[in-house]
């Protein structure tokens, strides 16, 4: 009879050593970049503008929309399956999750190899110059939680129960409507990131630049259309209370945390609409185009620039840090087991 890894004491715990490091280099990312952003912050607006709504092209037969349509039902499928009611459909969930983990190394390695990673477009904002940099840390990042994810899946390979889970949320955890909502807004916001990065990087003469910005404008409408929903289905299935467990200060921080996590979330494609409509750029969502609802105007989308490019992205990392701090406080410090399984089982 085998016996499950659980039943073995370790004095080495690889799931708690990969956490270690994916939260020091988290954390470390936070304040390198303010370093080399504390100067003086400047745009050097471009004199070679092209006309206004001129970026209304797609790459051959629609691929871009093509893309961004996989990365939406990848990101359902992993949801679905990540809290569905047989073990099994819930232990191939999380190895697709390692795997999208492993897909993002991969990519982030062709793409390094790439002239517009090596010689990328003149930089606009001082904060330009580290985004290579930045993509590395967010590469070994989903390295590790490619690693973290494949452990999870050995250890869910033991389990056999069945998930009853109801569609609406109840006291002590969310239902299935909230889990998947909550799942598959959080993949396509993390996709954001790196894409987001390596295509401002892009050389406008690159053939796929135009692609880079079909996709990641459609998956940030998608987003947004997202958290309206959770916000209508809250309003319908209220969330369930935080644990009794957690001190006052931790309550109080988890509910700032939240807050700042919706806040950011939407600000993020409200603030890149702006920016592409002031600069005359089209916004994109699969093969529509969203009209130009003003005239371009450089000088009113210089704020809406350094919030999208600079202080959004900041405060990204600064709070998605804070959000895995505490998971991992609850879950390795806390030993409140039951915390990650509120949202996911």
């Amino acid at each position: 009879m085998r016996t499950s890894p659980a039943q073995h004491p370790r004095l080495f715990d690889i799931n708690k050593a990969v956490a270690v490091l994916m939260l020091a280099t988290a954390i470390g990312m936070l304040f390198w970049p303010t370093v080399s952003a504390a100067q003086e912050l400047t745009i050097a607006p471009p004199t070679d503008l092209p006309p206004p709504g001129s970026n209304d092209h797609r790459l051959p037969y629609n691929l871009d929309s093509l893309v961004a349509l996989m990365m939406l039902a990848a990101a359902v499928g992993m949801a679905a399956m990540l809290n569905a009611g047989a073990a099994k459909t819930r232990t191939i969930g999380t190895l697709c999750a390692a795997l999208v983990c492993f897909a993002v190394v991969g990519w982030f390695l062709a793409v390094a190899a790439s002239d517009a990673f090596i010689e990328p477009k003149a930089p606009l904002l001082p904060t330009d110059p580290i985004k290579p940099a930045l993509l590395w840390i967010l590469t070994l990042i989903c390295l590790g939680g490619g690693v973290l994810l494949l452990r999870a899946a050995a250890r869910q390979r033991w389990r056999n129960d069945t998930l009853a889970l109801p569609d609406r949320n109840d006291a002590e955890r969310f239902g299935r409507i909230s889990r998947l909502l909550h799942w598959t807004t959080a993949i396509l916001f993390l996709s954001l990131i790196p894409m987001g990065i390596f295509m401002t990087m892009i050389p406008d003469d690159v053939w796929y630049r135009q692609g880079y910005y079909v996709v990641h404008k459609t998956i940030g409408f998608l987003v947004f259309a997202l958290l309206i929903a959770r916000f209508v289905w809250h309003r319908v299935s209220p969330q369930p209370p935080l644990e009794s467990s957690l001190s006052r200060w931790e309550k109080r921080l988890a509910k700032i945390v939240h807050v700042s996590l919706y806040v950011i979330m939407l600000a993020m494609p409200i603030t890149g609409f702006a920016l592409s409509t002031y600069g005359g750029m089209l916004s994109h969502f699969f093969i529509w185009d969203f009209p130009l609802f003003w005239g371009v105007n450089l000088e009113a989308g210089l704020p809406y620039a350094l919030l999208h490019k600079v202080v959004i992205p900041l405060l990204i990392f600064l709070v998605f840090a804070g959000h895995l701090l505490g998971v991992l406080k609850h879950h390795f410090i806390d030993k409140h087991g039951e915390s990650l399984r509120r949202m996911v089982s």
